[in-house]
């Protein structure tokens, strides 16, 4: 079997990232979204989101490469490969986009391409993803309601009890006006523990941009990262996420040693050797690689190991498509210790159809990991052909 095409799709929507004052749904990226396929000669295709700058990841996949080694563009590299070889093809993809890769829009494209081959794999064998990385241990996981945080107290009560009636037991919320106000990030949090009630696990996302993604300011200090942690410690939260700045990983460790919640990350590292330093300096509790991101599945499984070895949890991040959560799902199936996968509430008209997903909330607030070859989801190509802009 040899790839014959390797095709990026940009899809243009028309609503943009936005949280609101009330309880209403909050909205990932509705604007532009990068499907990639990888087409094969024997039928089998491989379909993968990537979360980056969509336009640009175009050419990187499928623009004008050079000629020397390191200046090739990734789907010139793979055309004419089995791709089969995952391993040997990550290798490839990476020292041949060195020069202009290795992290950013080169490395989260190269995510996207694993994963299709990782999916492609699974079709040629018969045999799901999970069974490919090692072996299935967990049937179903516990979802958490993945969204952004409301600008009001009130908006955040009536947002937390919508994901209560809807089944939920553990929801994240996220960004959005957080890190303006100090006083106000206090209220918000306590509505949410409030309308959540204590036997449900709230987890906050604060971000790390300076005042939050909406406008400029001076991100937090040391001892403004740890008084963070204390006072998040006073609501039980059950982890604190990807707060610091991704290159700081001495200010992890610190912030770690000294924080009363747990300390999640990683959404933003790349590559098993990042990985390897950022848990082996002690940064976290809880590591997040994104399938999306961080070099895909191949990287992922290794980090799962680092992540065992090292006594702390694994839990994908993964808010974008049921491309993503189908990914995370089989990987998330063959861990030691399942403790949840990230659900993305908040995804726009766009996110939402490109990829339905036959995953249900159970009355326990899990999710049944799909035992198949297509991960319990479905890419809609006549959706995606309507949206086509490239």
């Amino acid at each position: 079997m040899r790839i014959t095409a390797v095709d990026p799709i940009l899809l243009q929507g028309s609503q943009t990232y936005h949280a609101s004052a009330s309880g209403t749904e909050a909205t990932d990226n509705g604007d532009w979204q990068l499907i990639i396929k990888v087409s094969t000669n024997e039928g089998l295709t491989g379909w993968a989101d990537v979360e980056t700058l969509g336009p640009a990841a175009v050419a990187i996949i499928a623009g004008q490469g050079m000629a020397i080694l390191g200046f090739k563009t990734l789907g010139e590299l793979l055309v004419g490969e089995n791709p089969l070889d995952t391993e040997r093809l990550w290798d490839k993809l990476y020292i041949g986009s060195a020069y202009y890769g290795r992290r950013g829009i080169a490395m989260q494209c190269l995510s996207a391409l694993d994963n299709a081959l990782w999916s492609i794999r699974a079709q040629a064998t018969g045999v799901p993803i999970a069974t490919l990385l090692g072996g299935r241990r967990h049937d179903r996981v516990l979802a958490y309601a993945s969204t952004l945080f409301r600008e009001t107290p009130e908006g955040m009560a009536d947002a937390a009890r919508a994901y209560v009636e809807r089944g939920f037991r553990a929801v994240k919320f996220g960004w959005g006006v957080f890190g303006q106000d100090p006083g106000r990030d206090r209220e918000l949090v306590a509505a949410a523990r409030e309308a959540l009630g204590p036997e449900r696990h709230l987890l906050v996302d604060p971000g790390w941009y300076p005042a939050g993604w909406t406008r400029p300011g001076p991100m937090r200090s040391l001892r403004e990262n740890i008084a963070l942690c204390e006072w998040l410690a006073d609501y039980d939260v059950g982890w604190v996420e990807d707060f610091i700045h991704p290159e700081h990983f001495a200010e992890y460790a610190t912030v770690r040693a000294h924080s009363p919640v747990p300390v999640a990350a990683g959404e933003q590292v790349a590559t098993h050797w990042e990985f390897e330093r950022f848990i082996g300096d002690g940064c976290v509790d809880v590591i997040q690689p994104d399938l999306s991101r961080c070099g895909g599945l191949t990287v992922a499984r290794r980090v799962a190991q680092m992540a065992h070895d090292a006594g702390i949890d694994l839990v994908p991040h993964s808010w974008l498509t049921h491309l993503l959560t189908g990914y995370s799902l089989q990987l998330i199936a063959t861990l030691p210790r399942a403790r949840f996968v990230e659900f993305n509430v908040s995804q726009s008209a766009l996110t939402r159809g490109i990829a339905p997903a036959r995953f249900t909330l159970e009355a326990d607030g899990c999710i049944a990991i799909p035992d198949s070859v297509d991960m319990g989801v479905r890419v809609d190509e006549d959706f995606i052909a309507a949206h086509r802009v490239n």
